[in-house]
């Protein structure tokens, strides 16, 4: 388990699991307390105090959490046999469950069982899972009765050979370790990628400077192409420094005035020292756990880890035009997806078939295949999709690698709403901006995707908080929020949006101009509205006048879409009502 993608880059919850499960095997369990977990599992100053501070908790809370995804993950092959590591709600102690048995409705102390003080049962900890069958039950250790034929007796122990080595045969298949050069490549790959070490200054730090940076680390961790680091990475080559990078939180002020002093982030190169980006976060004395606070320190780090963000754009610059398989293919496809240059298509593409050979579970890397796949070019079509097969597997493929990836999320909803699947486009839409609700790319298709497959209540926030994070959001992103302000009955913000977003590139763009025509008509501006939409009909290639079904099916993926946007322009009065 420590060694799945989710663990890995959580160290904190990594920590915090060792921590709980050595105490339940030394037979404290029971025992554990807030401050006992916060101070020696999380470690925080002996100053800490339970009463007032819910932090143990919310980490414990996130670590039940990050296991049920962990399980969730695993298919029914990997699942078979195995024990689930559970932590009773109200409890800290670690507990053993069946699979068989979901852990979120076990009952506490029956069904999961507890872990021993030493010795025992320790099949989910990698140890012998011989002693119970698949419902928990204790076997008969009792030798079988001979067989009362010799013939009979014969053939029912040559079955039983054949079955056992036939089941220790698959036992094998799903536990047998990595080969040295698949270990290697995930390894390898892992450590190209930018890391960050937290640090406080002073580096004592205290109570809100020690809360901030957990924060801080939590919201890093959900960045993929990143990793968050605990060492202080010295002892590494030049190449690896050139990746190096310190979060720095620091505070100011002194004696009583330091309680509503503001809180500082800043971003060092490790290798330059250079100090990259700043940021600050006002409290005003308000706890730094608060929910209005830590979505500020959130934004900040958006700033930082998203795609196209700081540290992606000083690798970028770091590493020039590198299209090496791995971490430099990887910020190549960022670069490409920000721009959208169709001379950078080829290489990408290249670099990422390269990248697929030597690391063929990455999910990263399976993710951006997919991408590259679905939005294959089609001649003059404006249809932004092509529903392939090879761009299904590949994000199906990038999902089982990995679980709690928002970007193997995004790509399966992606690749089920460009064959018309709006239910698994929705639901893995929405499992994306739980994931990442930071990434301002992934929350700008989500709610695309939410918008195009009719849920336009739960469109709109998602689009709002997608534009806040991203200064300079995509033209798609644009277009479904003014469309989705148009449905939900915000004409007058709508119109304000798709005039003040008004841009050269956009005019190319089909969804924008839908967008804006449907916004000026929806506000009595119909004259203006049907311009644009005759400048629709041109781009599209549809001769004047044609039906709007016709116009919409040479743009759209979605039918239901199309229809709902037939509706809407001839509520409007943007176009004729069909006869």
């Amino acid at each position: 388990m420590m060694r799945s993608p989710e663990f890995v880059r959580s160290p904190v919850l990594r920590r915090l699991l060792e921590y709980l499960v050595e105490q339940t095997l030394a037979g404290n369990g029971e025992r554990l307390k807030a401050y006992q977990i916060a101070v020696d599992g999380l470690g925080r100053d002996d100053s800490f105090d339970p009463q007032s501070d819910s932090y143990p908790r919310v980490q414990v809370g996130r670590l039940r959490k990050m296991l049920e995804l962990h399980y969730a993950g695993l298919s029914a092959q990997e699942a078979a046999g195995r024990h689930r590591i559970v932590i009773p709600v109200g409890r800290y102690n670690v507990e053993l469950a069946p699979m068989a048995e979901p852990a979120a409705t076990a009952p506490v102390g029956a069904g999961p069982q507890s872990l021993p003080n030493s010795g025992g049962d320790t099949a989910a900890f990698g140890g012998a899972a011989g002693a119970e069958d698949s419902q928990g039950h204790a076997r008969s250790q009792a030798s079988s009765p001979a067989p009362s034929g010799i013939d009979r007796g014969w053939i029912l122990w040559v079955v039983r050979i054949l079955l056992l080595l036939g089941l220790l045969y698959v036992i094998w298949l799903l536990a047998k370790p990595e080969t040295a050069s698949e270990e290697a490549a995930r390894r390898d790959m892992r450590r190209q990628i930018a890391h960050v070490t937290i640090l406080t200054e002073p580096a004592s730090g205290n109570d809100a400077l020690n809360t901030a940076a957990q924060i801080a680390e939590m919201h890093l961790q959900r960045f993929e192409m990143l990793a968050v680091t605990s060492a202080a990475h010295e002892d590494v080559s030049e190449t690896e420094r050139a990746r190096a990078y310190q979060l720095v939180v620091r505070g100011s002020g002194s004696g009583p005035a330091r309680a509503n002093a503001p809180i500082f982030l800043a971003l060092r190169h490790k290798a330059s020292g250079t100090t990259l980006w700043s940021y600050e976060v006002n409290h005003d004395g308000t706890e730094i756990a608060a929910p209005d606070v830590e979505q500020a320190i959130g934004n900040g780090i958006s700033e930082v880890a998203r795609s196209g963000g700081v540290i992606i754009q000083h690798q970028r610059k770091l590493l020039g035009g590198d299209t090496s398989p791995g971490y430099p293919c990887l910020i190549a496809y960022d670069s490409y997806r920000q721009s959208r240059d169709p001379a950078e298509r080829a290489a990408v593409s290249q670099c990422l078939d390269a990248s697929a050979k030597l690391f063929p579970n990455e999910s990263l890397v399976l993710q951006a295949q997919s991408f590259l796949e679905l939005s294959r070019p089609r001649g003059k079509s404006l249809v932004p999709l092509t529903p392939t097969a090879r761009g299904r597997d590949l994000a199906e493929a990038a999902l089982r690698n990995n679980g709690t990836s928002a970007l193997a999320q995004i790509a399966v909803a992606r690749s089920a709403w460009a064959r018309g699947n709006c239910p698994r486009a929705t639901a893995f839409a929405r499992r994306a901006i739980e994931s990442n609700p930071l990434e301002p790319d992934t929350l700008g298709l989500a709610g695309s995707l939410l918008m195009a497959c009719g849920d336009y209540t739960g469109a709109e926030p998602v689009l709002e908080r997608a534009s806040a994070l991203n200064e300079q959001p995509g033209g798609y992103q644009i277009s479904s929020l003014v469309i989705t302000r148009v449905i939900n009955g915000k004409r007058p913000e709508a119109l304000q949006l798709a005039l003040s977003a008004e841009k050269p590139e956009l005019e190319t763009q089909p969804n924008f101009l839908l967008g804006r025509a449907l916004a000026l008509a929806a506000n009595g501006r119909v004259a203006e509205g049907r311009a644009d939409w005759r400048a629709l009909e041109k781009l599209v290639g549809a001769p004047s006048g044609a039906p709007a079904s016709d116009v919409l099916a040479r743009f759209t993926i979605s039918p239901f879409f199309a229809r709902r946007m037939q509706a809407e322009a001839e509520a409007t009065g943007l176009v004729p009502a069909a006869g």
